[in-house]
């Protein structure tokens, strides 16, 4: 099991700006530019991709849409581009594209212009391959005319800037794209900085489980740190084995203090997750708001007995380094709030129950 990871002493609820690539987003569809269907991804892992960014191509025809552009020079089997200046359109089906700086890139790409659009590495889609068609690096770049917007993109003959995280995270079956996180403040706290270390986009389904906001509707992409990744792995498959084929949840990663302090929230640093219920093969939903007894360490329903050994199972193979229940305080009182707190080990069942460090926050 890899050592824990997560989410934080401070819930989330929506986790930010939704959609874009702009080093974070709350994990949840959105692209480079809007897309031609809404988005891309809903990755088949190993289908033979054609016709849009990324794609293998002989001619500029293969390429199939506007202003698709087929770069031979230099691509093994050819790759599809187009010309940019900011922002690439995605498609489902497809990886995620990127508007690249045409500054750092090969003659044939630098010669469209200010930036060309370029598939940005993708686990689910090439899990076998450094995320990355074969004969591409997954490397690095910015974006054009934004600079201090970088991300992961597949560039030919380059060697992987991947981290040892990532790679681990890959080797596990785990569909995600890589990004860089560009750091940013809290509101009124503008000497705080939010940072994602080796940030990457999981997508649901997750090693076969669903991810859902506690509203039902559908979590394509969940934005945190790369342990956070190992952490949540590590959960689903826990809940894989009983039954569990559906994981609700309120968000990750939210640029945020913690409530009443000047310290930030651990999702802050994308490494927390807010868990509000479990859905069942069987088609039974288990919610900590309706299912939860308050303040036992001997809970009389079947739904509760499972909830309260959940948590004690994550806490004891140390998942995750915090765990706050519905009977820490009343902000918690409809979630697991479950994170990788550096140093901690920690979690509250019961009313006057502590076991490891007592930490501050919420």
């Amino acid at each position: 099991m890899h050592q824990p990871l997560l989410l934080l002493l401070a819930c989330a609820l929506p986790d930010g700006p939704m959609g874009g690539d702009g080093g974070y987003d709350s994990g949840f569809g959105g692209g480079d530019g809007g897309g031609f269907d809404g988005g891309g991804s809903s990755a088949q892992p190993g289908e033979e991709l054609a016709g849009f960014i990324g794609s293998p191509c002989q001619v500029d025809a293969d390429c199939e849409y506007e202003g698709g552009v087929c770069l031979r020079d230099g691509f093994p089997e050819g790759s599809c581009s187009a010309a940019c200046d900011q922002y690439c359109d995605d498609l489902e089906g497809h990886p995620y594209t990127f508007c690249a700086d045409g500054a750092d890139l090969p003659a044939e790409a630098a010669a469209l212009g200010e930036g060309a659009c370029l598939a940005r590495c993708d686990f689910a889609f090439w899990p076998g391959s450094d995320g990355c068609r074969p004969g591409y690096g997954c490397v690095v770049q910015p974006r054009a005319n934004e600079p201090e917007t970088e991300t992961y993109v597949c560039l030919p003959e380059r060697v992987s800037e991947l981290s040892s995280c990532h790679r681990e995270l890959a080797a596990r079956g785990v569909g995600f794209e890589p990004t860089v996180h560009t750091p940013e403040s809290p509101d009124d706290q503008p000497g705080l900085s939010c940072t994602v270390q080796d940030a990457v986009r999981l997508f649901s389904p997750f090693l076969g489980v669903e991810l859902r906001y506690v509203d039902g509707s559908e979590t394509t992409r969940v934005y945190g740190a790369c342990e956070l990744g190992h952490a949540l792995a590590d959960t689903v498959e826990d809940l894989r084995a009983e039954g569990v084929d559906t994981v609700y949840h309120y968000g990750t990663y939210n640029c945020r203090v913690i409530s009443g302090s000047d310290d930030l929230s651990r999702h802050a640093y994308g490494d927390a997750i807010d868990l509000t219920g479990f859905g069942f093969e069987d088609g039974r939903l288990w919610t900590l708001v309706d299912h939860w007894e308050h303040d036992t360490a001997d809970p009389e329903a079947e739904a509760a007995q499972w909830l309260y050994d959940t948590a004690w199972l994550w806490y004891e193979t140390a998942i995750w380094n915090i765990i706050l229940t519905p009977n820490y305080n009343s902000a918690h009182d409809d979630h697991f709030h479950v994170d990788l707190t550096p140093g901690s080990d920690y979690i509250e069942l019961r009313g006057g129950a502590w076991i490891g460090v007592n930490p501050s926050g919420d």
